[in-house]
C-alpha cells in the first residue's frame, strides 16, 4: 500500500513564479493536475488528485504508482516530447492509495526548459467510459452469438457492435474458401457501392492488411502514417475517406477461417485495450461463423435424406414400443394413400388385416435390441379401403439415441402374392384332375411311378429315360431311394414312414435325384394315397415328379440376393451405431467379404502418406515377414495410381501386384481389390480384398464395393462434421463465460479455473457422457445472469449495503431465465446456474435449498466455487493457500457443502501434489 499522507506544494522562494501560477490555477480545476521535475518526481498535485487516487507525498517518483505493463508506452511518448510541445497520453492505470486501480488519460506539457517553469505539466482525466462500452458490446455479441445459426445474424452481430463500440467508419467480415486461396466478403457496413467494388472476392496472394493478417495469423493495427508506408497502393485510393484501419484474423483453435476488417476517419492509435476488444470480437466471432457454418451443412444434409426417404419405392415407418406410428416416409402416399402426416400417433394394429394380427405381433415379440432384423408378410388396409399385401423387415432400435423405436421398411408385394395364390389354385386344380389323366401316363413328361404299400416301384413311366437316363423296367421293385441323392434321403424316409398314418392323403417333396450319368436333378414329386374305396385303405401310393432345376436354381438365385440384401441393410444399421474407426472398418471388412467372391482383407489407415494398420478379416496371408512389411510394399504403377484417384483397383492373376514384377503365378493374393475410402476427397483409409483363386470380379461386386466405398466414406464425414459441431459448440460456450470476467478483472482466469476443477471433480464422482458435459457447461455459464447487475453494484471495492446484496443475489435466477430457453442446453446446465449459490443447511439463495433437495451438479460446482474464491487474491483480502482452503472446505462440510463432494474433491490427484509439497516445506530445515 501506499502512504496517504496529503500532497501539497510549499512556498519556495527559489520556486520559479511561472510555478507558482501554474499551482494556483490547477487548485480549483476539476482536472487532476499535476507538476513533475525533469526526474519525472511529483512536484505538485492539486486536490483532484487527492480525490481520485487519495494523499500522495511530494517527491514520490510518479512512475511508481503507474501499472508495470503501461510505464513503457507512456516513457516513451514523453522522451519524444519537445520543449514546449503538448502530447495526448495513452490509456494507463494508476494505483489508488487503498491499492485498487484506476484507468486514466489525458496530456503532456514540455516545460522544462521554460526557466519561469521548469515541469511537466499533466492534465488527466478518468478513462473508464470506453472499458464500459467495450464491456458492453462483448456482453451483447456474446449473447446474439449464442442464440443464432444464421451466418448473416453473426455477420450483424460482429460488425454493428464492434463499429459502434469502436466509432469505426466502416468494416468488412471476410471467409477462406475450402481451398484456402480466395477470400469471399461476406458482409459489410460503411463501406460505399464504389468502395466495395472489386473486393466482393480476391485472392490471399494479394497484398492488403486483410490477407496479411491471414496469412501471417497475427492482427494488424495501421496508423496514418502507417497505412501509407506499408500499403501505398491502397492508401492512394482510400485516403481521403479513411486515415487508419484494423485487420484481424478469425482462428479456430489453429486454422485460420477468415478476417475482420475496420476502417476509421480519423488517424487513430489504438489503446491496449482497444486492440484486445477486437482481438475478443474476433475470438468470438470466428467459433460462431464456423459452427453457423457446419451448422448449414448438417441441414443440407438432412436435407438430401429426407428427400432421399420421402421418393423412395419401399415405405420406412418408426413404429413405438406399443405399436403408435412415430414417423412414415414419403412412399406411404404412393402405396396406401395416405399422407406421410395422416397416420402419425395412430396404432398401426388399425391397419392390419385382423386375421393378421397374430403373426404380425408374434413377428414384433421377436425383435430384440442385439437380434437381426425380422420378416413378417401380412395385409394392410389401404386408405380408400381395398387389403394391400405387405412384406416388411423390421430391426429394434428402441435403444438408438437418434430413433428410439421400431425401424420397419415395407414393400408391396400384392401382385406376387396374389400370383403364388393363383398358382397354389391352378396346382389343386391339376391334382384334381390327375386321376382323370393317369392312363395318359405314359405319354406324360414326367415321371409317373406306382409304388406298392411296402415301397416298391410297381410301376415307372417312360419318361425315365428322358429324366435320369434309365429305362423304366430298371426301376421297378427297386428301393425307391437308390436314385436320390445321399443328402435328401433321410427327409424321404422320413415321408414314407409317414405314409401309412390314416390322415396322409397327399405330400409334396424338392430333393434331387441321381442321373445315370452321375449329374443331380432337382425334382418335384407329388406323393398321393390310393385308397380302396369300400375300406378306405392305403392299397398303394401315385407319384408325379418333373424337374424344376430352372426353378430351384432361379430361387437359389433369389435367396442369394435376398442374403444380399439382408448384409446390406445390416451393414447400413451397423453404420449408424458404429463410431470408432477401428470398428468401422472391420465391420466393412466382415460385410464385404460375406457378399463378395472375397476371403480375406486388410483395412489400413491413410494419413500424410503414413499407413497405420487397423483391421483383418477371413485370416488373411501376410506378403511379407509381419504386418508391419505391409507399410513398405512397392505396389505397381497401376495400383498407385488408382489410389491417388481414389478409384477401386481390380487385379487378375495374370498382372503383378509388385513393382518390379513378382513370379507369376501367385499361391496366395492370387485375385486382388484395392478399395480407397475417402473423406472431404482426401483419402484417409485402404481396403485391401484377395483370394487365392483365380477370379473374375462380376460387375455385381464392382459396383456393390463402389456403394460400400461411398457409404464408408459418407459416414466418416458425417462423424467429422458432428465432431466439428461439438467442437465449435464447446468453444463458443467457454467464449461466453469468458466474457463474462471482462466486467470485472479482480476475477480473470476464474472460469478456466473452475471449469478444470469442476470437471475434475465430477469424473471423480461418476459424471460420464452427456452428463459431464452438462457439469462443464454449467461451470462456463454459472455467473451468466452477472451480465444484468450494474458495475457500480458488481464493482463495488467495499462492502455491499442490504438493497445492494438483495440485487446480486438474483444473479442466479436471471442468469436461468436468459439460458433456459436454448434448447440445446440440458437440465444439467441449468441446474448449476440456478442453484449453485444454495448452501447445505438451507441458507442459500435463491430459493434456501437445503441437503440433497440441491442438484447434485450444483452442490458439486459449489464446492469448487468456494475454493476458488478462497485461493484467489482480491482487493479486500489475500490468497488463501491450499491448506487453508481445504481446513475452511472440511470446517463447512456438513453445513454450507455437502460433505461428501468436499471429501472426493480434496481427494482429487491434483491436490496430492500441493500436499507433498507442503509437507516438504514443513520438514525442510
Amino acid at each position: 500500500m501506499l502512504p496517504t499522507a496529503r500532497l501539497s506544494h510549499s512556498a519556495n522562494p527559489l520556486t520559479p513564479i511561472g510555478f507558482e501560477l501554474l499551482c494556483q490555477a490547477a487548485h480549483h480545476a476539476p482536472e487532476l493536475t499535476l507538476l513533475l521535475n525533469a526526474q519525472h518526481h511529483i512536484q505538485y498535485a492539486n486536490p483532484a488528485v487527492q480525490n481520485a487516487l487519495g494523499s500522495l507525498p511530494t517527491g514520490w517518483a510518479a512512475y511508481s504508482l503507474i501499472h508495470l505493463e503501461d510505464r513503457a508506452a507512456l516513457a516513451l511518448q514523453v522522451r519524444h516530447l519537445q520543449a514546449g510541445q503538448t502530447a495526448e497520453l495513452p490509456t494507463f492505470r494508476v494505483q489508488h492509495t487503498s491499492g485498487r486501480w484506476v484507468w486514466l488519460t489525458g496530456r503532456v506539457t514540455h516545460f522544462l526548459e521554460n526557466p519561469h517553469v521548469q515541469a511537466l505539466l499533466i492534465h488527466l482525466r478518468p478513462a473508464s467510459r470506453s472499458q464500459d462500452l467495450h464491456r458492453a458490446a462483448l456482453a451483447r455479441i456474446s449473447r446474439a452469438l449464442s442464440a443464432t445459426y444464421d451466418v448473416s445474424e453473426v455477420v450483424d452481430a460482429a460488425l454493428n457492435e464492434g463499429l459502434s463500440a469502436m466509432e469505426a467508419a466502416a468494416g468488412g467480415i471476410y471467409l477462406l474458401r475450402p481451398d484456402g486461396q480466395v477470400l469471399d466478403l461476406i458482409g459489410h457496413a460503411g463501406y460505399t457501392d464504389a468502395a466495395i467494388s472489386g473486393w466482393e472476392q480476391f485472392p490471399v496472394t494479394l497484398r492488403t492488411p486483410v490477407t496479411d493478417a491471414i496469412r501471417e495469423r497475427r492482427p494488424i493495427f495501421l496508423r496514418d502514417s502507417e497505412f501509407r508506408a506499408q500499403y501505398a497502393h491502397m492508401y492512394e485510393v482510400h485516403a481521403r475517406t479513411f486515415q487508419s484501419a484494423a485487420a484481424l484474423p478469425l482462428m479456430v483453435g489453429a486454422n485460420v477461417i477468415g478476417a475482420i476488417s475496420l476502417a476509421f476517419h480519423d488517424d487513430r492509435h489504438f489503446e491496449p485495450g482497444e486492440q484486445e476488444f477486437l482481438l475478443t470480437v474476433a475470438d468470438q466471432c470466428a467459433p460462431a461463423l464456423d459452427r453457423s457454418r457446419l451448422y448449414h451443412d448438417l441441414q443440407r444434409e438432412q436435407d438430401w435424406y429426407r428427400t432421399v426417404t420421402r421418393n423412395a419405392s419401399d415405405i420406412v415407418t418408426v413404429l413405438s414400443e406399443q405399436g403408435v406410428i412415430a414417423y412414415e416416409s414419403g412412399a406411404v402416399e404412393r402405396v396406401l394413400g395416405y399422407s406421410p402426416t395422416e397416420l402419425l400417433g395412430r396404432n398401426a394394429f388399425e391397419l392390419v388385416h385382423p386375421d393378421d394380427h397374430a403373426p404380425v405381433q408374434h413377428a414384433l415379440a421377436r425383435l430384440a435390441p442385439d437380434g437381426g432384423p425380422i420378416t413378417a408378410t401380412y395385409r394392410i388396409q389401404h386408405r380408400d379401403g381395398h387389403w394391400v399385401w405387405m412384406e416388411s423387415l423390421g430391426v429394434d432400435l428402441r435403444h438408438h439415441p437418434h430413433v428410439r423405436g421400431l425401424l420397419i421398411n415395407s414393400r408391396d408385394i400384392t401382385a406376387r402374392t396374389l400370383a403364388q395364390l393363383e398358382q397354389a389354385q391352378t396346382r389343386q386344380a391339376l391334382e384334381v384332375s390327375e386321376r382323370n389323366f393317369r392312363r395318359l401316363a405314359d405319354n406324360s413328361s414326367d415321371l409317373v411311378r406306382q409304388y406298392a404299400v411296402d415301397g416298391k416301384v410297381e410301376y415307372c413311366s417312360p419318361s425315365a429315360w428322358d429324366l435320369l437316363g434309365y429305362q423304366p423296367d430298371e426301376l421297378l421293385n427297386s428301393d425307391p431311394l437308390h436314385v436320390v441323392h445321399a443328402e435328401d434321403q433321410p427327409a424321404l424316409r422320413d415321408a414314407f414312414l409317414r405314409r401309412f398314418t390314416p390322415e396322409f392323403e397327399r405330400e409334396k417333396f424338392e430333393y434331387r435325384l441321381r442321373h445315370r450319368n452321375g449329374s443331380d436333378v432337382w425334382v418335384e414329386t407329388s406323393f398321393k394315397a390310393l385308397r380302396d374305396p369300400v375300406t378306405n385303405e392305403i392299397t398303394g401310393f401315385i407319384g408325379t415328379t418333373h424337374e424344376i432345376n430352372q426353378r430351384k436354381f432361379a430361387d437359389l438365385k433369389l435367396r442369394a440376393q435376398l442374403e444380399r440384401y439382408q448384409h446390406l441393410l445390416n451393414f447400413t444399421v451397423s453404420l449408424e451405431q458404429l463410431h470408432s474407426p477401428v470398428d468401422l472398418a472391420t465391420e466393412a471388412l466382415r460385410q464385404c467379404l460375406n457378399l463378395t467372391e472375397y476371403d480375406y482383407g486388410y483395412a489400413f489407415e491413410y494419413s500424410e502418406r503414413t499407413v497405420r494398420f487397423l483391421a483383418k478379416a477371413g485370416d488373411p496371408p501376410l506378403p511379407g515377414a509381419s504386418e508391419e512389411a505391409l507399410y513398405d510394399l512397392p505396389f505397381a504403377a497401376s495400383i498407385r495410381r488408382a489410389l491417388r484417384r481414389n478409384e477401386a483397383y481390380f487385379l487378375e492373376e495374370t498382372r503383378a501386384v509388385f513393382d518390379p514384377p513378382e513370379p507369376l503365378p501367385r499361391k496366395r493374393w492370387v485375385s486382388l481389390c484395392v478399395l480407397p475410402i475417402t473423406r472431404q476427397g482426401e483419402l484417409v483409409a485402404i481396403l485391401a480384398f484377395g483370394t487365392d483363386q483365380g477370379i473374375t470380379t462380376s460387375p455385381g461386386t464392382r459396383q456393390l464395393l463402389s456403394n460400400v466405398s461411398a457409404r464408408l466414406s459418407h459416414a466418416l464425414e458425417r462423424q467429422h462434421h458432428l465432431a466439428q459441431l461439438n467442437t465449435s459448440r464447446e468453444e463458443t460456450l467457454r467464449a461466453l463465460g469468458l466474457a463474462l470476467e471482462y466486467r470485472d478483472y479482480e476475477t480473470k482466469g476464474h472460469t478456466d479455473r473452475v471449469v478444470t476443477l469442476t470437471e475434475q471433480l465430477g469424473q471423480a464422482l461418476g459424471f460420464t457422457g452427456h452428463d459431464l458435459d452438462a457439469l462443464r457447461w454449467g461451470a462456463f455459464l454459472h455467473d451468466t445472469g452477472k451480465v444484468a447487475i450494474p458495475d457500480a453494484i458488481l464493482l463495488k471495492p467495499g462492502q455491499l449495503d442490504p438493497h445492494e446484496w438483495a440485487v446480486i443475489k438474483r444473479h442466479p435466477s436471471i442468469g436461468y431465465e436468459m439460458l433456459h430457453h436454448i434448447p440445446s442446453l440440458p437440465p444439467g446446465t441449468l441446474e448449476v446456474v440456478l442453484y449453485h449459490q444454495e448452501r447445505w443447511n438451507g441458507s442459500g439463495y435463491p430459493r434456501g435449498l437445503a441437503g440433497t433437495d440441491i442438484p447434485l451438479a450444483a452442490r458439486v460446482f459449489a464446492v469448487v466455487d468456494v475454493y476458488d474464491a478462497l485461493t484467489s487474491e482480491r482487493p479486500y483480502k489475500t490468497a488463501w493457500t491450499h491448506q487453508d482452503a481445504a481446513a475452511q472446505l472440511r470446517r463447512e462440510a456438513g453445513v454450507l457443502l455437502d460433505a461428501r463432494v468436499v471429501d472426493a474433491f480434496l481427494q482429487l490427484p491434483v491436490f496430492g501434489e500441493a500436499q507433498q509439497a507442503h509437507n516438504h516445506d514443513r520438514h525442510s530445515p
